[in-house]
């Protein structure tokens, strides 16, 4: 604004001010942003539905509420990047972007309650190759093992270890407990022990009287005398 001259007014520096720090000039770039904007994985809808909302907000500065809840709306179902998520939201016509948002929660909510969590690479791999019945020849005749016994035995297996770990952790518990007992018996008993022995020492030597010293000190001069 140096090179701009002293014939400024407020107006000119307000203008100025407006068209390097606001809005105003950025409003396409948010526009576009608005666009391309699409839902980031292990984004939540809320995440996604603020974004929008600030978005919009700076790419429609000073319009009416109206348009700027429209402009969110089909923004935010296009952001979804789901085309069943987005069908099942604009079934029910949300006539806000909070309509919208409230529509996606539940029906996303719903599908997670009817669809299996997806497992992890470990678990897809160990599931990849199921166990199948194996037959074995003994003496010309076949035995079936069925793969449920092996996985039986394993969770007996483990079953009996985590009793034994809770039985040593309530032994442990209950010898910690006795210790923490037999620590406060002591010093309750140390306690009572120097509190009796104060007093049998205050007994055994007992204050002498203020008036004790002088008179006998007066008696013995009118002896002498």
């Amino acid at each position: 604004m140096w090179d701009a001259g002293p014939q400024l007014t407020v107006a000119d520096v307000i203008t100025l001010l407006r068209t390097r720090f606001g809005n105003e000039l950025q409003a396409e770039r948010f526009k576009a942003e608005i666009k391309v904007r699409r839902r980031r994985p292990k984004e939540t809808l809320q995440q996604l539905y603020q974004d929008i909302s600030k978005l919009v907000a700076l790419a429609y500065p000073g319009s009416k509420p109206e348009l700027s809840s429209h402009v969110a709306n089909e923004a935010f179902v296009e952001a979804l990047n789901d085309p069943q998520l987005q069908l099942k939201v604009i079934e029910r016509e949300p006539k806000t972007v909070e309509d919208a948002l409230n529509i996606a929660v539940k029906m996303e909510a719903y599908q997670a309650s009817v669809t299996p969590p997806e497992p992890d690479k470990g678990a897809t791999d160990h599931r990849a190759r199921p166990k199948v019945k194996a037959t074995y020849a003994v003496e010309s005749k076949e035995l079936v093992a069925p793969a449920q016994e092996d996985n039986m035995a394993l969770i007996h297996k483990r079953l009996s270890e985590l009793q034994a770990e809770c039985t040593n952790t309530l032994e442990e518990i209950g010898r910690v407990k006795a210790q923490k007992e037999e620590a406060e018996k002591k010093a309750a008993q140390a306690t009572q022990a120097a509190k009796a022995a104060a007093q049998a020492a205050k007994s055994s030597n007992p204050p002498a009287t203020a008036g004790s010293a002088p008179n006998s000190g007066a008696g013995s001069n009118r002896y002498y005398g």
